[in-house]
């Protein structure tokens, strides 16, 4: 199994990644086990990274409305931190992390997703019930969609959480073919799911925020961004006159 953070692939040693392929039994469990049990990274407490654990765990059951996945790669985002720093206080330990992830149907999925659909998802996981850190998950079928072709399964974890959001600030904000996008997060996952979803749908030029918006460091902050709103206001009304001349700006 394999996880994206913001392009970053973090891979299990191949030992692993061919014992998921090909079913071969770790040495001191039998093929009963393989077939009840799964691995998961699990949040035993909220205390930092040091929380997770490696553990065994039953394997999950299709029950109704569920389809049973075999996790071929998981999501990381910012929420995951959040929860392990203990500033979230609704999530509880012990918890299985990862919100959105990819995975191959295994059953429960019916003729909407047959047995080997591949199938990416996002939810409550890892937040209010355990979550795509774990080498299989049922998932309620509203939450699924199908992979596209040409889009491998890393990439495909990543997508959900991000491109949603995107797609719910694009519609919420009444965008339309022909608008321009003010993108000032362009570097971060939702804001380059903005501009990727507003050229889709006919977006005008994009509009990129230039460097003198980006986040200053913690000492001075507060006179940088004294400085900076005046600046962060005329570039807005420019960009929003004529967003061609400043969408090069970075």
């Amino acid at each position: 199994m394999s996880s994206k953070s913001n392009g970053n692939i973090i891979t299990e040693p191949q030992a692993t990644s061919t014992l998921v392929e090909t079913g071969e039994v770790p040495v001191g469990k039998s093929a009963r086990d393989e077939e009840t049990e799964m691995r998961a990274m699990r949040a035993e407490k909220f205390s930092g990274y040091e929380g997770l654990k490696l553990v065994n765990l039953p394997k999950p059951a299709v029950s109704d409305g569920r389809v049973l996945l075999r996790v071929t790669a998981a999501g990381v985002t910012p929420l995951e931190h959040t929860i392990l720093s203990g500033h979230f206080p609704l999530a509880k330990a012990p918890l299985i992390l990862g919100s959105e992830g990819a995975g191959v149907v295994e059953e429960g999925g019916g003729t909407d997703f047959p047995a080997g659909s591949r199938v990416m998802f996002t939810g409550t996981y890892g937040v209010f019930e355990d979550g795509a850190y774990s080498e299989w998950l049922a998932v309620r079928k509203e939450n699924l969609c199908l992979i596209p072709e040409g889009v491998d399964d890393v990439s495909a974890a990543g997508i959900p959480v991000a491109y949603l959001t995107a797609q719910v600030a694009l519609t919420l904000a009444g965008f339309r073919a022909g608008k321009t996008v003010l993108a000032p997060a362009i570097g971060g996952s939702v804001g380059n799911a903005v501009t990727q979803l507003a050229r889709a749908l006919g977006q005008n030029t994009p509009c990129q925020a230039p460097r003198i918006m980006r986040k200053p460091s913690r000492q001075g902050r507060s006179d940088s961004m004294r400085s900076s709103i005046p600046l962060a206001r005329s570039w807005v009304t420019a960009c929003v006159a004529s967003p061609a001349a400043t969408a090069q700006t970075l």
